[in-house]
C-alpha cells in the first residue's frame, strides 16, 4: 500500500513538473515571437502580380518593399547612409526552392525625418516564369549594419489561369520612377488604398482568350453594395491574349471601401475576377477600413457618455465626432500622422488576428488588455490538475500590473480573471 501510494506522488510530481516545462517553453516561444514582431525589419514586404504571356506560362512580378523604417541609418557627414541585402524566392509545394534573385543597394538621405518616414521606401522587383499551381514568395531582407534578419512568406495561387478564357487579377498601376515591368515608371500599387484627392485611377486588366471578339464588364459598388461606376467594353483580339488599362473616373462619396468586380466573356464561357480597395482619407489610420467599426473598437477608451453621444448621431455626424476625438489626441498636430490613432488601431487589427474566437478578436479580454497596454512584457502559461483548463498571465512590469486568463473550455476562448473595470462591455 505504502509503495503503491510512493509510486502515485511520483506520478504526480513528474506530472507537475511536465505541465511547468511545457509551460515555460510556450511562454518563451510566445515572448520570441513578440518580440521579433516589434522588429522594425519585419516591416518588410512582399507583393505580387500575375501577368498573361503569349506562351504556356505565366509571368509572375514580385515587388520587396524596404521602408526605410526597416533599416539603421548612419550618419556619415552631413547625410545618413542604409545598407541592406535582400532576396526574392519561388518555392513549389514541397518547398523546393525554383528561383532566387538577390539584391544589394545602399540608401542615402540628407534629411533624418526621412530615415522614419513610414512612405519612403526602396522597391526592388523580381520576375519569374511559372505554371498554373500555388506557389510560396519568400522575400529576406538583411540589414547591413545590424545584421539582423527579417523573412516574409507569401502563398500565390496560380491556379485556372492557363485556361483557355480567364482574367487575371486587377490591379491599379501607379507612379514610381524606374523600370518595373511595364511602361516606364509605371508600377502597380503595392497598397489597395486610394488617396482621397486622386480624381482619377488606371486598372490594369489582361487575360487569356481565343482569337474574335470578346467582351470585359467592369462594375464598382460601394460598402453598401451600390453600384456608382460601370463600364462594358467591345473588343477583339487576333491572338490568345487581351491587356488593357480602364480609367476609372469615380469614387464612392460617402463610404470608405469599394469593390470593383472585372467580368471577361467570350460567346457562353465567362470568368470574374475581383479586387477590394479603400479611400484614404486625410488623418485616418491605414488599420481603419470602416468609421462605423472603428467607432464602435472605441469602446475601450471612450467614456459612457461620449459613447452614447455617438450612438444617437447620424451617420456624417458621428463621422464628425470620430475625427474631433483623435485630433483632440494627435501628439504631432500638424503632420499627416496621427501616431496615437495609428498605435490604437494597429492593436486592433492584431488582436483580430491573434485572438478571435468565438468573438472578433477586438472584443475578446486579451484582445481588450492588448489594445490598452500593448504586448506584454513576459506571459507565463500554465494548467491546472485537468490539463483542459489552461492559465495565462500577462506581465506588464513598466506598469506594476499583471493580468491573467482563464481557458475553461480549451478552445482557446481566454477570459479575463484579473478584476478590471473596463472588462465590462456595453
Amino acid at each position: 500500500m505504502e509503495k503503491r501510494s510512493i509510486v502515485k506522488n511520483l506520478y504526480q510530481i513528474l506530472l507537475i513538473f511536465l505541465c511547468f516545462f511545457i509551460s515555460n517553453v510556450d511562454a518563451q516561444n510566445r515572448n520570441k515571437k513578440n518580440n521579433q514582431e516589434k522588429r522594425n525589419i519585419d516591416q518588410f514586404k512582399i507583393n505580387a502580380y500575375p501577368i498573361v504571356t503569349q506562351n504556356d506560362d505565366i509571368k509572375l512580378l514580385v515587388y520587396g518593399l524596404i521602408p526605410y523604417q526597416s533599416l539603421q541609418f548612419l550618419k556619415n557627414n552631413e547625410t545618413f547612409v542604409a545598407g541592406y541585402e535582400t532576396s526574392i524566392s519561388i518555392r513549389d509545394n514541397d518547398g523546393n526552392q525554383l528561383d532566387r534573385q538577390s539584391f544589394q543597394s545602399e540608401v542615402k538621405v540628407d534629411d533624418y525625418i526621412r530615415t522614419v518616414d513610414r512612405f519612403s521606401r526602396e522597391v526592388v522587383m523580381a520576375e519569374f516564369l511559372v505554371k498554373d499551381q500555388e506557389y510560396t514568395v519568400v522575400g529576406e531582407l538583411i540589414d547591413q549594419d545590424t545584421r539582423t534578419k527579417g523573412v516574409i512568406k507569401k502563398e500565390i495561387n496560380l491556379e485556372h489561369l492557363l485556361k483557355e478564357i480567364c482574367i487575371y487579377p486587377p490591379f491599379i498601376i501607379g507612379e514610381y520612377p524606374g523600370n518595373w515591368g511595364f511602361e516606364e515608371n509605371e508600377i502597380p500599387v503595392t497598397t489597395r488604398d486610394i488617396n482621397h484627392k486622386i480624381k482619377e485611377f488606371p486598372l490594369f486588366l489582361s487575360g487569356k482568350i481565343k482569337p474574335g471578339e470578346f467582351t470585359v464588364s467592369i462594375t464598382a459598388k460601394n460598402a453598401s453594395n451600390e453600384v456608382f461606376w460601370n463600364e462594358k467594353l467591345e473588343l477583339s483580339s487576333d491572338n490568345n491574349t487581351f491587356s488593357e488599362r480602364i480609367i476609372i473616373d469615380k469614387k464612392p462619396e460617402e463610404n470608405l471601401s469599394m469593390e470593383v468586380s472585372v467580368t471577361l466573356k467570350q460567346k457562353e464561357i465567362s470568368d470574374v475576377k475581383e479586387i477590394s480597395l479603400r479611400i484614404r482619407k486625410p488623418g485616418l489610420s491605414f488599420f481603419i477600413n470602416n468609421v462605423d467599426e472603428a467607432l464602435d473598437q472605441m469602446r475601450y477608451i471612450v467614456t459612457d457618455k461620449e459613447y452614447k453621444l455617438v450612438k444617437k448621431s447620424k451617420r456624417k455626424e458621428r463621422e464628425k465626432l470620430f475625427y474631433q476625438f483623435w485630433d483632440d489626441r494627435d501628439p504631432t498636430p500638424g503632420t499627416i500622422t496621427n501616431e496615437l490613432m495609428d498605435q490604437y488601431y494597429y492593436r486592433v487589427k492584431y488582436s483580430n488576428e491573434k485572438f478571435a474566437g468565438f468573438l472578433p478578436g477586438w472584443k475578446s479580454d486579451m484582445g481588450m488588455i492588448y489594445i490598452l497596454f500593448g504586448p506584454p512584457d513576459d506571459m507565463q502559461r500554465s494548467f491546472g490538475q485537468n490539463s483542459r483548463y489552461t492559465y495565462e498571465t500577462w506581465y506588464y512590469y513598466s506598469i506594476n500590473r499583471d493580468f491573467s486568463f482563464f481557458d475553461e473550455n480549451g478552445f482557446g476562448d481566454f477570459k479575463l480573471t484579473t478584476p478590471y473595470y473596463r472588462a465590462v462591455g456595453w
